[in-house]
């Protein structure tokens, strides 16, 4: 069966599965799971706070949520530094209250029928490792932390229990548990190391990633977290089986992994800076998980250095929740509270701007589902083996690659070992990012992908090697990192990278070649790309780590040289738009219809020293050519409502977008 009937047969298995989002009705108050616009106000109080509640009004609750008009909204509860800025009777709390600020919060909430969700952080507490040492890990060096406790400690029954328990009776809709998984650091206190010992059999204890055992030791430590979310959540189900509670960051690109704790949703806080190509990211890293999810959006630039943290423009935010919306996930945006827990004023005119601009598109975007094109890996295996941390380990190479096949125009996924086992044959092409491991029985059922008539990519010099049979390699030599240059038909550029010397073996012929300088006439006789049939499919590879070399300088040749190679394996994806570079494109289903989604992602996104931009040009005249088995029966331009002419021919739709402002859907409707 080849690929287009495959699509449109998944196309008609989820006619009747999925459903219009629709906005919410301000007469009901929604469950997290459909909840597509919400509010995050936080503050990490100090303890030094005399007058929390002092200018925090009701109407000034009541007048935002009026105007804005969220699903939810989180607030401040208690921070990274253990401080409860309500009137805690189980922890600490600051010094001094005018009035309730959770009490007044969740009264106006109740009123407008806006669920209130609070920010807690959980392994990170300052505070109670202050006032209980003893409580918090150990280092490597026999420090003892300041900040993050110890699963070891009575921490989660002493404190963390009581106080969610505390918050559910005041009737909070649930709770987003901050410092959580990317916070963990590995415990070398003597209850630990016992257990470790226990039941790995391993006394050689490893203090650094290079030592022996260290894999072990991250995988033992990534155990006692999974063991502290499910005891707390399970905890909190028992007393409140209608609190709505996730792990910031759980099953996520920080912690990316199948789903094992029943969390009720996901979520996270993506960067501040170059927030569009990160929520790109992290949104595709989410989707796939099986979990309502939502992605919360930074709403002022901080790099954590000397940079000011100044308010993001109403487009840049845009521009982020449009790379949230295309994969079907809810949105909220982060701002902070005043000290005393009030909120800005002026914030309100900002959001609701924004929440029009989301609200238009959220009955053709939320929770939509990708159809499948390009499937991108996201080796977890051979990150977590090299990782120098349990969770929240580098992923800049896996980004990189995504960069590139964004910006190349293609419809992609990211998907986990445990997304694609079984299911790899829905997916024309599987690009494998720069990695070094992948576990055996994977690696053969790609092997095996690939012979039955499926495609793929494999890129890096590292990662050539665990396909060295499979794309006809006689020899291949890593070298070290070195300017080189590639080229496309028109262009020639150069990359940084660690290059593989590679000799394939007769009858392999390669695509391209390095250059040994920016001139044509300089080939040079080390191959940078090649391509084999594989029993029914093809197997390419890219001999050097592209991934890396785009995140750290960007390149038109090297997306162009990407979209080459890509072209090669898949030449006849479900959309293509030419017209311009600036524009993602992301093929969904919802309520059996297809949607194109087009976004403008013009801007500073990788100009670190930028705090912000305020204007965004509009893109014009896209072609955007749509295969379908037979003719639409019209193409709508969405939110504008806008029907488009089109051309039908030979299974191709050709339409024309004549303006592209930041970003619109097209509704392809068949009957």
């Amino acid at each position: 069966m080849n690929k287009l009937k495959l699509t449109m047969l998944f196309l008609l298995a989820f006619t009747c599965l999925t459903t219009l989002a629709q906005p919410r009705k301000s007469t009901e108050k929604l469950k997290r799971a459909d909840c597509f616009f919400g509010v995050h106000f936080d503050l990490h109080a100090s303890e030094d706070i005399t007058d929390a509640g002092k200018t925090l009004t009701p109407e000034m609750v009541d007048t935002f949520l009026t105007k804005v008009h969220p699903d939810f909204i989180q607030i401040d509860c208690k921070g990274h530094p253990g401080i409860s800025s309500y009137p805690t009777k189980v922890g600490f709390h600051v010094k001094g209250f005018e009035k309730d600020p959770l009490k007044l919060f969740r009264e106006v909430t109740e009123k407008n029928k806006v669920a209130l969700f609070m920010h807690f952080s959980g392994v990170w507490d300052g505070k109670v490792v202050k006032e209980h040492p003893d409580w918090a890990i150990v280092k490597a060096n026999g420090e003892r932390s300041t900040e993050k406790t110890s699963f070891f400690s009575p921490y989660l029954d002493t404190y963390m229990i009581p106080q969610l328990k505390e918050l559910s009776d005041y009737h909070v809709d649930g709770a987003w548990i901050d410092g959580e998984c990317w916070a963990v650091e590995p415990d070398y206190g003597e209850a630990s190391l016992k257990r470790f010992t226990k039941e790995t059999g391993i006394t050689e204890i490893p203090k650094k990633s290079s030592d022996r055992y260290y894999p072990e030791f991250m995988e033992y430590t990534r155990s006692l977290f999974r063991e502290h979310l499910n005891k707390y959540i399970t905890a909190i189900h028992a007393y409140n089986p209608g609190f709505q509670i996730t792990s910031n960051w759980a099953y996520s690109s920080l912690m990316p992994e199948k789903v094992t704790v029943n969390v009720d949703y996901l979520s996270g806080d993506v960067t501040p800076q170059n927030g569009v190509y990160r929520s790109a990211f992290e949104a595709r890293c989410l989707a796939p998980q099986g979990k309502p999810w939502d992605l919360m959006a930074w709403g002022f630039s901080w790099n954590g250095g000397r940079m000011p943290m100044s308010v993001k423009s109403v487009v840049q935010l845009e521009q982020e929740a449009a790379e949230i919306m295309v994969m079907g996930g809810g949105v909220q945006f982060y701002f902070q509270q005043n000290r005393d827990l009030s909120l800005k004023p002026w914030l309100a005119t900002t959001l609701s701007e924004i929440a029009t601009f989301c609200r238009a598109r959220q009955q053709f975007v939320h929770k939509a589902k990708a159809i499948p094109q390009i499937a991108l890996l996201y080796p977890t295996a051979s990150y977590e083996k090299n990782g120098s941390r349990p969770f929240s380990n580098g992923t800049g190479m896996l980004q990189g690659a995504l960069n590139l096949v964004l910006d190349g125009q293609q419809s992609v996924e990211i998907l986990m070992e445990h997304h694609l086992r079984g299911k790899m044959n829905q997916y024309p092409l599987i690009i494998i990012p720069e990695c070094d491991y992948l576990e055996a029985s994977f690696l053969e059922e790609l092997k095996k992908y690939a012979a039955d008539g499926g495609n793929l990519l494999i890129i890096g010099a590292e990662t050539a090697k665990l396909f060295e049979k499979e794309l006809g390699i006689k020899s291949l030599v890593k070298g070290d990192e070195e300017q080189s240059f590639i080229a496309t038909s028109d262009k020639i550029g150069a990359i940084r990278s660690s290059i593989a010397k590679v000799e394939l073996v007769s009858g392999v012929a390669s695509i391209t070649n390095f250059y040994n300088s920016s001139d044509f006439r300089d080939k040079g006789n080390n191959i940078s790309s090649s391509v084999i049939k594989f029993g029914k499919g093809k197997v390419a590879g890219v001999y050097f780590n592209a991934g890396s070399a785009y995140l750290e300088y960007k390149s038109p040749v090297l997306r162009d040289f990407i979209g080459n190679q890509i072209v090669e394996l898949f030449p006849d994806p479900l959309v293509k738009v030419s017209g311009s570079h600036l524009v993602h494109v992301m093929t969904n289903l919802l309520n059996g219809k297809m949607f194109v989604n087009l976004i403008n992602v013009a801007g500073e996104h990788t100009n670190q020293t930028a705090i912000g931009y305020d204007e965004i040009p509009s893109l014009k005249d896209l072609t955007v050519r749509i295969r379908t088995a037979k003719k639409p029966a019209k193409i709508v331009l969405q939110p504008e409502g806008k029907e488009l002419e089109f051309d039908f021919k030979n299974g191709v739709s050709n339409v024309v977008v004549h303006e592209l402002s930041i970003y619109s859907i097209l509704e392809i409707k068949m009957n």
